[in-house]
């Protein structure tokens, strides 16, 4: 996937940061958000994926996060091929595994800009951190051969660069072909953004997240019949949040004024 996009989209949104202040307005709704559930949509520079996060809040301004995502890793040569036989079957041409990350995390959210009224933006960032799992699945192609010198037969078999060439896939084979010989590689992962909430009510959440993730594994993943599988990622991601508030309980105005005093005392420094 093209870095260009992400990276861009990254770079807009920390420098927006800039256009809004870090203190308290006075007509903000005081409510303390004790927990939030959202589902996210994730694209980034080596694949997309989705999950879920639960968020139970410290304070008004922290929260603690509980996520898991699940994500398709692909190789940076992955290019799609069709098949001679017109078939309409289109395949990559050398892969070896479909390859799935599944994650679990613990981290931590920080607001360090407010919402000034319902409709403005709230500006937090956020860290993870866990353990990963990478599920690798064979994929199956239908490789043709022949009977006779007029007749070809088609047989489910691997990829392989020693016998295999292009002309002689006619396409996939169902996804379920190899579903019995999933390899599993253990890792970790290390995530960190910027999260944007744009919600216009006080119970959803709709926000766009922006950052970068590093995965590590065992092994290398053996995506694709080439020398350069890689064990070690680093990444740029981009996402959509959705989800809700529940229990939502009100916050003392003690609280909110002794954070103000501390974000004057921090302005001054």
């Amino acid at each position: 996937m093209n870095l260009k996009f992400p990276l861009l989209v990254i770079i807009i949104l920390i420098l927006s940061i800039n256009a809004y202040c870090q203190d308290i307005p006075e007509d903000m709704p005081k409510i303390f958000y004790r927990n939030e559930k959202t589902l996210g949509l994730q694209i980034n520079t080596n694949g997309w994926g989705l999950g879920y996060r639960f968020g139970d809040r410290i304070n008004y301004f922290e929260k603690r996060n509980y996520e898991i995502d699940l994500s398709l890793i692909k190789h940076s040569k992955e290019i799609k091929s069709s098949s001679f036989f017109l078939t309409n079957e289109s395949f990559v041409f050398g892969k070896l595994n479909y390859v799935f990350d599944l994650r679990a995390g613990y981290g931590k959210q920080n607001e360090m800009f407010s919402k000034r009224d319902p409709g403005s933006v709230a500006i937090r960032y956020f860290y993870s951190i866990g353990p990963s799992v990478a599920l690798l699945k064979p994929i199956y192609y239908e490789i043709l051969y022949p009977v006779n010198d007029s007749t070809y037969g088609i047989r489910k078999e691997k990829f392989n660069p020693d016998i295999h060439t292009s002309g002689d896939i006619s396409g996939k084979s169902s996804f379920f072909d190899g579903i019995d010989e999933i390899k599993l590689v253990p890792g970790a992962y290390l995530k960190a953004g910027i999260n944007f909430e744009f919600s216009q009510t006080e119970t959803i959440i709709h926000a766009l997240e922006a950052g970068v993730m590093i995965q590590a594994y065992l092994n290398s993943l053996e995506i694709m019949a080439v020398d350069d599988n890689q064990q070690f990622y680093f990444t740029l991601f981009v996402s959509y949040r959705f989800g809700k508030i529940v229990n939502a309980q009100e916050i003392s105005e003690s609280y909110l004024k002794k954070r103000k005093k501390k974000l004057r005392i921090f302005n001054w420094l």
